[in-house]
């Protein structure tokens, strides 16, 4: 969401610039929030090309341009980097924070990465190479290596002394980190604590040795369960020997969130996560993303033709039951979505483990067998209000009826099982459970289904319509 200032400026700007007032440019800019003119950007690049967004770029102080840069996405990023020139595109990747400097090198190609990683400063190439050379799903690809460290001997007055020097360099200065002379960890402090102790004191007086660290080497998602389970806007970083290497802050984590959330969605969706906005994705891209899914779950439903094909005598004889498999397969499929939809999220907010499958199965075998009960009588109504009125009249709608909800009820229990333990296996599995997916549970409960219906029904019907 933008801010009403930036939607009145944006005319401006584009006349600002066709006129050569740089100045009165800079000052339109001046008074925006860095988000506001990189969505500006976004515009200018979209509705009148790279050239109009670099001058505009051009413009922003220095102090700014490096985190209105972070907030572009990484193609716009790209264009704005071959309009700037070599010269000027490096001194932008250089004042942005190594953090978004990574995200940055990540997603441009890799020769266009290799010609600005030779030309940075030695001391920024050796700090972003250190970063890039985690795993790209691990929290050291996270991290930033600016925050503020103290010694645990120093008075507060010393310790604030150094905040108010170093901090500026810092990506945030809520919390500062003690470390021992050989670069351990030993404890993390808020800066209130500091701003309301006593000048004269050690910092040792503030230190309770309670701190929550993260291993360089964790999974990112390890990283936004830490920090919203903690409710803190920054967490350290160490590496195996207890180094302090880094800090992972809340905006970064806001990111891998939201990242992993629609990812999340599009597999739950039945396709594979995108890479891109929906809108920059091109159609090849999104035919394999999409196409893979949909041609597997089309030929699992050869199992679905299977089971007919089985029963294809029943259906013959009581032609029927063929009206009523409306009912059965959205029963299971509904139920298994549910369920599996419910598992895997309580798994990703860290509520249920695969450990806990004892205790799930016994819920879900007790809300299936209220819920199937509930349905099957309303199936078991449908049943006899179609004989009544005609729609599906048999000579035997009692029989009918009592297959149609025994067989509902059966389902909805092992649809409310099914769904729930399969993203449990996956996760033991190491495979993600959101590739469980509402497609992929409705299928299978097509096929399991149908099967559990008619097998009930020859149980039922035999000696009387089979």
């Amino acid at each position: 969401m933008s801010s009403p200032t930036s939607e009145l400026l944006r005319p401006d700007v584009v006349e600002l610039i066709r006129a050569g007032s740089y100045r009165e440019l800079r000052e339109a800019l001046r008074i925006l929030d860095p988000a506001d003119i990189a969505e500006l950007l976004t515009d200018l690049l979209d509705e009148h090309g790279p050239e109009d967004a670099a001058v505009a770029y051009r413009v922003l102080p220095r102090a700014d341009a490096s985190e209105v840069f972070s907030h572009l996405e990484p193609e716009d990023q790209e264009q704005l980097i071959e309009e700037l020139g070599a010269e000027r595109a490096i001194r932008v990747v250089e004042d942005m924070h190594a953090d978004d400097r990574v995200r940055l090198l990540d997603e441009l190609p890799i020769e266009v990465t290799r010609r600005i990683l030779r030309s940075l400063r030695p001391d920024t190439r050796k700090q972003t190479q250190a970063i890039l050379g985690y795993g790209p799903e691990t929290v050291g690809r996270l991290m930033t290596p600016d925050y503020v460290k103290l010694r645990p001997h120093w008075t507060i007055r010393q310790a604030l002394e150094h905040i108010r020097r170093y901090g500026k360099d810092a990506e945030t200065i809520h919390w500062v980190y003690v470390v021992a002379t050989d670069g351990k960890l030993i404890d993390d402090v808020h800066i209130r604590r500091l701003l309301i102790a006593d000048p004269d004191d050690p910092i040792e007086t503030l230190m309770d040795g309670r701190y929550v660290a993260l291993n360089a080497t964790d999974d990112r998602e390890e990283a936004v369960r830490a920090l919203n389970r903690y409710d803190r806007a920054a967490l350290p970083v160490v590496d195996g020997l207890g180094l302090l290497i880094g800090i992972v802050t809340y905006d970064d984590v806001a990111d891998v969130a939201e990242e992993e959330a629609t990812e999340d969605f599009h597999k739950q969706g039945g396709l594979e996560a995108l890479d891109q906005p929906y809108l920059s994705t091109r159609l090849w891209s999104m035919l394999k993303k999409r196409g893979g899914w949909l041609a597997g779950l089309f030929l699992m439903q050869l199992l679905t033709i299977g089971v007919m094909t089985i029963f294809d005598d029943a259906l013959e004889k009581a032609v029927v039951l063929a009206v009523f498999v409306p009912l059965i397969i959205s029963s299971g499929g509904n139920t298994g979505t549910q369920a599996a939809s419910l598992i895997v999220r309580a798994l990703a907010l860290d509520e249920v483990s695969p450990g806990d499958w004892v205790g799930i199965l016994r819920r879900e075998l007790l809300t299936g067998l209220a819920l199937g009960s509930i349905l099957g009588v309303m199936g078991l109504g449908v049943v006899i209000g179609a004989h009544l009125t005609g729609l599906a009249s048999t000579e035997y709608a009692a029989r009918v009826a009592f297959v149609v909800g025994t067989a509902i009820v059966g389902i909805v229990i092992w649809g409310s099982l099914a769904g729930s333990l399969l993203p449990l296996v996956l996760r033991r599995l190491n495979i993600d459970p959101a590739t469980s997916s509402s497609p992929l549970v409705a299928t299978l409960m097509d096929v399991s289904g149908l099967t559990i219906y008619f097998v009930v029904a020859v149980a039922v019907l035999k000696g009387t319509l089979l």
